[in-house]
């Protein structure tokens, strides 16, 4: 209904009206037209069978069948008259006429007046009387008749009569069409009335409606005209004036619109050159920002390789025949060194920050052993400027987390390094609780806390901002670059924690970090518990007490704990054997010499108990006099709680652990050496690999290709693949990829090897189904660490002296370097020699390659083509040629094509200068001889 149009609703209020009233008139007439009918019928059936009765009063008397029977045919003359019965007061049928009457009855039986009594059936109406004798006495003497007077009634007997219903319906039906005729003729009227009126109103409103949509649809030349009442008159009149509105504002929006579009469109031509402006700006600073990120990566790594060196050979040094002044400077050197190794490496992880690249492992680790690892090394210059270095390790905080041990341990050393820095006495604590924690996940929250130089409200502002500290007298004072706490704070952040401060001038200061760790699913502690031991426990600092209990309680061991000396001195001099088997005592600097700690000494060793005894860092003359003294062990505090489990199995002289031992990482047992796959495209890399791993003493199998190391799996049982990356028809992925797919042997260990690596390149690989990463060149060293790590087997590094370099003679240094080759080579001059020769026969066979590539823009080929060059020059000691085959393939694999040109022809120089020079010179000679050749 809510969608009927205006001439469907005038029809419908015109037509409800009418149509209600004929309806319930009709119905009402012709419901009393049938109940008079129907009384009608009824009323004659009484009227006939009254004067029936009365008629048939002689006849009942007299017995005379055929005077009834001639009363009943005649009764059938009379209309709706359907059958008579006469009965003699048995009801036995005395006379009858027409059919047999109808039985089944409607309703009950009506007793009217006393004496009649109505019956109705589905086709008639049936009517019962009594004849009395009461009106007529017979005279046989005169054959008259006579009136008797009245007296009791006596039943002579019954009649019955019996009418249709067929006229009375007939009537019914008549009555009923006429009715309908008239009410159909009188709604016809109505109709006929009520549509003339309604188009009267409807055909005005649809010929407005029409012109609204036409203005609705941008016609606004539209008018309405219509001829109807005044009210319609007045509203075309309101929308014809809206219509003549509605064309002017049109018209001046057009004109308006016209000139704004000629306003923007300049505008949006100005904004278009400022926009490529702008883009060109942000295209410019993101190279040059990538360009210093490239710059200090390369330089870190440049300066790193030569300053490693500097370090090994210095620790090498070390350990020969020197006197002290030799001693102080080497001493000197390696620190200098190591300084300087540290704010490379702080350049380098910021370089990392700034291009968005630093990536976070996810490893199992415990927490203990990490804290206790940055402890161990900051302890020593703690305990040389006089300070505690406590830290405690609540007891509900997970220790078997998953996290990067080596980011979390930067992070650690940095603060604590700072607090130990910037304290000159009073001590550095070390605090690690949880925060949060569920069933993989927990909140772990570390706090740092010194009693330093503390730091102001403006201090605290910068100390956060790269290359600056506190204040330019403290970086005077102290020294440092500035990066550790951004650094810090960027690696905090990775780990999806946050870093705060609170500090105060000259009341020291207080870092805090959480990190959100993963829990490891099945945890195992490899120190087993020790249940049904006692130790006593002396330890004056509350924290290092309390660490040291949780460790004892973590190992099942029962102890007592005291804070001062005469407190376990009393313990002792109680009657009876000590309660303990063993003692851990915490001695200061100053005490060694004290009486008190000789008389405890003497009391321990007279009752045979084992004393362990905690010093302060660095006191070696400590640790020396209390031996003497009787102490069965002595450890440098903190102590790590493997270093304090193996002092506790000895002192109480418990079998030693599968595998402890200073010798134990390198004992294999009874296990084979693994079976090695060196795959590798270069033919000098390969040499250099295989040489290295048969050092080692160890099966080395040979690939050059994918395909032939898809075979030597399938063929040879292989323990563990080192796969070069880039090789011609199936490189180092796909060969992994296929090698996974092998059902027996598809789960090996699998370590890329790479010439060259972009920072994002180990995530890569990691993921192609790589289960490690070494970027070539790689030391033996590098080797046996990656081998024992995915095989178990520690393999025996044999020791090599230093070659001795002799005077330098006048060649380019840049073409050619002994000192490089020999190196790369393990100080091997025939490996050295041959891979150089295979290096200048490659060249003889590649450059042509490469050229063509070139000319032809075959980019693919190209960039393979270089990197095979590439990989060989990492072992020949030709710096010049690498460095620019490092520029080009960095350029190919960025896609910086304008570099392409310059480095193009930098590439023929130095391969030219290369060939020519090793034809000019002895080269063979000057690998055996170990001779460094410069220009």
């Amino acid at each position: 209904m809510n969608h009927w149009t205006i001439q469907n609703r005038i029809l419908f209020l015109a037509l409800l009206p009418g149509v209600l009233v004929t309806l319930v008139l009709g119905i009402f007439f012709m419901s009393e037209r049938a109940r008079d009918l129907n009384n009608l019928l009824e009323e004659r059936a009484l009227a006939m069978v009254k004067q029936l009765a009365p008629t048939s009063e002689y006849g009942v008397m007299t017995g005379s069948s055929g005077i009834l029977q001639n009363i009943s045919n005649n009764m059938l003359e009379e209309q709706d008259v359907r059958a008579v019965s006469i009965y003699n007061p048995d009801m036995v049928i005395m006379a009858h006429a027409g059919p047999r009457m109808h039985t089944e009855r409607l309703g009950q039986q009506q007793l009217l007046d006393g004496q009649l009594l109505l019956q109705r059936t589905g086709e008639s109406v049936r009517v019962r009387a009594p004849v009395y004798a009461q009106n007529l006495i017979i005279d046989d003497e005169f054959n008259s008749f006579a009136v008797q007077p009245t007296g009791p009634l006596q039943v002579l007997g019954w009649v019955e009569l019996e009418l249709s219903l067929n006229n009375t319906r007939l009537q019914h039906f008549q009555h009923l069409a006429s009715s309908l005729t008239v009410i159909a003729l009188a709604l016809l009227i109505c109709s006929f009335i009520a549509l003339r009126f309604s188009r009267q109103v409807s055909q005005p409103m649809q010929h407005i409606a029409r012109a609204m949509k036409d203005l609705e649809n941008g016609k606004l030349d539209t008018r309405v005209h219509v001829q109807a009442g005044a009210e319609f008159v007045q509203l075309a009149s309101g929308i014809n004036a809206m219509a003549s509105a509605l064309q002017r504002a049109n018209t001046e929006h057009q004109h308006n619109l016209e000139q704004t579009t000629r306003d923007l469109q300049e505008t949006l031509d100005e904004l278009e050159i400022r926009n490529r402006e702008l883009a060109i700006g942000r295209k410019e600073a993101l190279e040059a920002s990538r360009m210093k990120s490239e710059f200090l990566a390369n330089v870190s790594h440049e300066i790193r390789t030569p300053l490693n060196g500097i370090i090994g050979f210095s620790e090498l040094l070390a350990r020969t025949q020197v006197n002290d002044r030799q001693a102080d400077y080497l001493a000197t050197i390696h620190n200098s060194s190591t300084d300087l190794l540290k704010i490379i490496n702080d350049i380098l992880d910021l370089s990392k920050i700034d291009a968005g690249k630093l990536i976070i492992e996810h490893t199992d680790i415990n927490l203990r052993d990490v804290l206790e690892d940055v402890l161990t090394v900051l302890a020593p210059e703690a305990g040389n400027k006089g300070l505690e270095l406590n830290y405690l390790i609540y007891s509900d905080v997970p220790l078997h987390i998953q996290s990067d041990p080596l980011r979390l341990k930067q992070v650690l050393t940095n603060l604590i390094n700072n607090a130990i820095k910037f304290t000159e006495r009073g001590s550095v604590n070390v605090r690690v609780s949880v925060i949060s924690q569920n069933n993989n996940r927990a909140g772990i929250r570390f706090e740092i806390q010194d009693t330093g130089i503390g730091m102001s409200d403006a201090q605290l502002g910068k100390i956060f901002t790269a290359f600056t500290q506190a204040d330019a007298s403290t970086a005077r004072k102290f020294g440092g670059t500035g990066l550790g706490l951004i650094i810090s704070r960027a690696l905090v952040e990775a780990m999806h924690g946050d870093i705060q401060v609170s500090s105060q001038p000259g009341r020291g200061s207080t870092f805090s970090f959480h990190i959100e760790a993963g829990l490891q699913p099945n945890p195992q502690d490899d120190l087993p518990p020790l249940p049904g031991l006692r130790l006593a426990l002396l330890e004056p600092a509350v924290m290092n007490r309390m660490n040291i209990a949780s460790l004892l309680q973590q190992w099942q061991i029962d102890h007592t704990d005291y804070e001062h000396l005469p407190q376990l001195q009393d313990a002792l001099e109680q009657e009876g054997a000590p309660p303990w088997q063993g003692l851990i005592i915490s001695i200061g600097r100053h005490l060694p010499d004290s009486e008190a700690v000789r008389k405890l000494l003497h009391q321990v060793r007279q009752q045979g108990l084992p004393v362990i005894a905690l010093t302060e860092p660095g006191s070696s003359d400590s640790a020396e006099i209390l031996l003497q003294a009787g102490v069965s062990f002595s450890i440098s505090q903190p102590c790590t709680r493997r270093h304090l489990y193996r002092v506790l199995r000895q002192a109480l002289q418990l079998p030693a652990l599968p595998g402890q031992g200073q010798d134990a990482a390198r004992n294999n047992g009874n296990k084979a050496a693994p079976v090695i796959l060196a795959v590798d495209d270069n033919a000098a890399n390969l040499k250099l690999v295989v040489t290295l791993l048969q050092e080692l003493q160890l099966p080395v199998l040979s690939a050059t290709s994918g395909r032939e190391a898809i075979d030597v799996v399938r063929q040879q049982n292989v323990d563990m693949i080192l796969m070069d990356i880039q090789m011609p028809d199936m490189n180092g992925l796909e060969a992994t990829g296929h090698i996974r797919a092998l059902t027996e042997r598809g789960n090996m260990p699998i370590v890329a090897l790479t010439a060259h690596a972009m920072a994002d390149e180990k995530e890569a690989l990691l993921k192609a189904g790589m289960n490690d990463y070494q970027t070539k060149p790689i030391s033996q060293e590098q080797l046996v660490n990656c081998i024992e790590r995915w095989t178990g087997f520690r393999c025996a590094i044999q020791p090599v002296a230093p070659a001795v370099a002799s005077a330098p003679a006048p060649l380019c240094h840049w073409v050619f370097d002994t000192a490089i080759a020999l190196r790369h080579a393990n100080n091997k001059a025939d490996l050295a020699t041959d891979m150089f020769r295979m290096l200048l026969d490659s060249l003889a066979l590649d450059m042509p390659a490469i050229m063509e590539a070139w000319e032809e823009e075959d980019m693919e080929q190209l960039l393979e083509r270089v990197h095979r060059v590439h990989g060989a020059t990492r072992y020949c000691g030709v710096p010049c040629l690498r460095n620019t085959l490092e520029k080009l393939e960095t350029a190919l694999k960025a896609g910086q094509n304008s570099m392409l040109p310059d480095l193009m022809r930098q590439l023929v120089e130095d391969s030219a200068n290369l060939q020519h020079w090793a034809h000019s010179n002895d080269w063979e000679t000057l690998l055996l001889e170990g001779t460094e050749v410069s220009d």
